[in-house]
């Protein structure tokens, strides 16, 4: 790798953290869905994985869990939300977002190279597959290890008695059958459309 595209990739790298910290810090971080809200922090991480490949990915993604980390010990909105001050919870889940969907991106687009689909269609749905990918690997690691580390916790903060392991069982079905799959859609759908200009603008690489 040239210098200059060293220094091309740091500057993404570090455009996509201040986004991150934007998203964050404002309202601007989560989509109305009408019921529900569709998170889009894990946006950038996801993006910086597909463009820049697994290592900035992954640096990205640990950039992020300390953001989230910084969140849930200075600006807590739930009663569930200082348990991510445990890096494992904050920090560990997120690790892969950006490089679980630089592996499906490369996986689809090799597929989709076989049965002759080139072009702006193939970094299109390449890229979306791995924005879906990206969100569900955000959803299943943090509600997985939220459950592994803290069922009673939770269970005490939300239902009043730490017995109720089945009713966070419950919740955490309901949220990955709603919110995980809602995000998961929006994810792919952002990521495919940013991917695809930033190829056409910058990268020049659409086929």
């Amino acid at each position: 790798m040239n210098t200059n595209q060293k220094t091309r990739n740091l500057t993404f790298l570090g455009v996509m953290l201040a986004i991150t910290i934007i998203l964050d810090s404002t309202p601007l971080g989560a989509i109305p869905m009408g019921s529900v809200s569709a998170t889009i922090t894990h946006i950038p991480t996801i993006i910086t994985g597909i463009i820049l490949g697994p290592i900035y990915g992954l640096i990205m993604g640990t950039s992020l869990g300390f953001v989230s980390l910084i969140h849930a010990a200075t600006r807590p909105a739930s009663p569930i939300d200082p348990l991510f001050i445990n890096p494992l919870l904050s920090v560990f889940p997120r690790m892969l977002i950006g490089v679980a969907p630089y592996y499906g991106y490369i996986i689809v687009r090799k597929v989709l190279t076989l049965v002759k689909v080139k072009g702006p269609a193939r970094v299109s749905i390449s890229a979306a597959i791995g924005g879906v990918l990206g969100s569900l690997t955000n959803t299943f690691f943090v509600l997985g290890m939220l459950y592994i580390l803290y069922a009673k916790q939770v269970a005490e903060k939300i239902f009043g008695s730490s017995d109720m392991i089945k009713e966070v069982q419950t919740l955490i079905l309901g949220i990955i059958s709603t919110n995980a799959l809602i995000e998961a859609i929006v994810a792919g759908i952002i990521t495919s459309a940013l991917v695809v200009a930033y190829k056409r603008v910058i990268d020049k690489n659409i086929d």
